[in-house]
C-alpha cells in the first residue's frame, strides 16, 4: 500500500476519532501540521547523530529534553528481567506531552512528568504512579521517588531504598540500537539500550537483562502489540506489530519481528500474528513459528487528551516457543496491548 494512501488513513482517523473535531480549532491542526513537517527534521538529525560511534551524544539523547512541537510526545521505558529462572520483573515508563494529557488520571504539566512503576517479586507490586517533576543533567535524570544515572553503558538505577539495580554492557550480542524513522510528516525519534543487569529489587537479589529506551514521536498513537520475551539462555523473541482499522479494514503498518541468540545472531521472523486467548493467554503465530505464553501480573494504563488511547501491560511467561530446530519453555517477558487513537 503507498506511503500517501497511509497518510490519508491517518488524517480519517483524524476527523473521525471521538471528540477530537470539537477539540481540535483550525489553527491548531494548522500548527499539529507545521509541528509534523518539522519532525521529519528532527528524525533526520537523530538519524544523523545516533548513527556515530560517539558514546556521549547516546546520553545526550536518553538524558535531554525537548521542545516539543505540536503532537509531541516524549517518554522513557525500562524493563528489567530476571535470568535467574524466576519471574521477577520490574517495569517504569515516565514522560510528557506538547499538550495536556491525563496517564491514569495524573496529568503532566510544566516540566513535570507522568510516571508509572511496578514489579513483580513474588507478588505485583506498583511503586509509583504520580505526576512528578524531572530534573535532567549530562549525568543522568531523576525525580522525588527514583533515579537513573551513569554513561554509556554502564548506569545505576535507585527506586526507594530497596530497590538498586547496577547496569553493564553484555559480553555478547548489539548492546544499543537507534531507530530513527521519518515516513513523509510524521516522525519518531528512539534509542534502546540491551544491557545486563544486577542488583536488588525490592530487597530481594537480582540478575537479569534490562531494555532501555528513550523516544521521541509527533505521530498519532495507533493500536499495536509488542512482545519481547527473554530465555534463561539470553536469547530473545520480539515481535511488534502495529495496524490502523477504519470501518471494515485492518491494515497492518509495522510487521517486525526477530529471534536473537545471546550471540547476537538474529533471526528475521515473517508474518507475525499476536491473538489474545480467554484468561489472558496468547498465541504467537507466523512462518515457521509459535508460541504460546500466560500472563502473571497486569497493568493497566489509560491515557486521555486529544483523544483517548489504552494501554495494557502483561508480564507473561513462555510456555512453548518453537522456530526451526529452536525449541523453548523458560522465557519470560511483557506484552503490550494498545488500543484506541490520540494525537
Amino acid at each position: 500500500m503507498g506511503r500517501s494512501l497511509l497518510i490519508e488513513k491517518i488524517e480519517s482517523e483524524f476527523k473521525h476519532a471521538s471528540g477530537l473535531d470539537r477539540g481540535i480549532s483550525f489553527a491548531r491542526k494548522m500548527q499539529l501540521k507545521i509541528g509534523l513537517a518539522r519532525t521529519a527534521q528532527i528524525a533526520r538529525y537523530y538519524a544523523r547523530m545516533l548513527r556515530q560511534h560517539e558514546f556521549g551524544t547516546l546520553d545526550d539523547f536518553l538524558f535531554g529534553r525537548e521542545t516539543l512541537p505540536p503532537g509531541g510526545k516524549e517518554y522513557w521505558f525500562f524493563d528489567v528481567v530476571s535470568t535467574s529462572g524466576d519471574k521477577t520483573q520490574l517495569v517504569l515508563t515516565f514522560g510528557c506531552s506538547d499538550a495536556k494529557t491525563l496517564v491514569n488520571a495524573h496529568a503532566a504539566q510544566a516540566g513535570n512528568v507522568a510516571a508509572v512503576g511496578w514489579f513483580f517479586c513474588g507478588k505485583k507490586k506498583v511503586f509509583l504512579e504520580k505526576s512528578l517533576p524531572l530534573q535532567t543533567s549530562k549525568a543522568g535524570l531523576k525525580t522525588g521517588s527514583f533515579e537513573f544515572k551513569g554513561a554509556f553503558p554502564s548506569y545505576e538505577l535507585a527506586v526507594g531504598r530497596k530497590t538498586r539495580l547496577k547496569l553493564s554492557k553484555p559480553r555478547n550480542g548489539l548492546v544499543y540500537n537507534a531507530s530513527p524513522i521519518s515516513a513523509k510528516n510524521l516522525g519518531i525519534g528512539m534509542l534502546t539500550m540491551y544491557l545486563d543487569v544486577r542488583g536488588k529489587i525490592d530487597g530481594k537479589k537480582f540478575e537479569g537483562v534490562g531494555y532501555i529506551q528513550k523516544v521521541i514521536v509527533v505521530a498519532p498513537f495507533i493500536p499495536w502489540n509488542w512482545l519481547r520475551i527473554t530465555f534463561a539462555d539470553r536469547s530473545v523473541l520480539d515481535v511488534f506489530v502495529a495496524r490502523l482499522g477504519i470501518g471494515s479494514l485492518d491494515y497492518t503498518v509495522v510487521n517486525h519481528a526477530t529471534y536473537t541468540l545471546a550471540s547476537g545472531r538474529i533471526y528475521r521472523l515473517k508474518g507475525a500474528q499476536i491473538r489474545r486467548l480467554a484468561a489472558d493467554r496468547w498465541l504467537l503465530e507466523g512462518q515457521g513459528f509459535a508460541a504460546y505464553l500466560t500472563t502473571y501480573a497486569f497493568k493497566p494504563f489509560v491515557l486521555k487528551g486529544r483523544g483517548e488511547f489504552h494501554y495494557d501491560e502483561y508480564l507473561v511467561q513462555c510456555k512453548d516457543f518453537a522456530f526451526g530446530n529452536f525449541t523453548k519453555q523458560d522465557g519470560i517477558g511483557m506484552i503490550e496491548n494498545a488500543y484506541g487513537f490520540m494525537l
